[in-house]
């Protein structure tokens, strides 16, 4: 069975320690406890093209990707993940590939990782489909070795 391994580029290796002590506020005696989220980018579409809007198949160039979509309708929509072009699927559709339509739920975030799949499409133009910035990234399946 092939298994994808994830990798971490080495200038991204931060010590476990020094992010405690950055995260402890000496002022007040405790942690700090501000949500802070992912660092959202928009899709690249081609050579020049950025977007949020994934109604036409998003090749996202490398696998191991994760995505942050909100829906800013007041209806379900879907997102459906692929390793090749594919065409949306309602959300809990799914084909004879193995395919999902990914639900997300009006007004809200879903949070999706791609894993082996490299191309994401959407239901709507009201989804928003974001990358969340990574500096880690999966290589390509290899076979399982004993």
């Amino acid at each position: 069975m092939a298994r994808s391994k994830r990798q971490i580029t080495p200038d991204a290796i931060v010590d476990s320690h020094s992010i405690e002590s950055q995260g402890y506020n000496l002022s007040s005696g405790a942690f700090k406890n501000v949500n802070i989220g992912p660092k959202l980018k928009p899709l690249q579409s081609d050579a020049t093209t950025y977007t949020t809007n994934a109604t036409t198949a998003i090749d996202l160039g490398q696998p191991g990707k994760q995505l942050a979509v909100y829906n800013n309708a007041g209806a379900i929509g879907s997102v459906t993940t692929s390793s090749s072009v594919i065409a949306n699927l309602a959300a809990g559709a799914t084909d004879a590939s193995g395919h999902v339509g990914i639900a997300c739920p009006p007004n809200s975030w879903t949070y999706i990782s791609m894993g082996d799949d490299v191309y994401v499409i959407s239901s709507a133009a009201t989804l928003l489909v974001y990358m969340i910035e990574d500096d880690s990234y999966l290589l390509p399946p290899q076979p399982a070795t004993r």
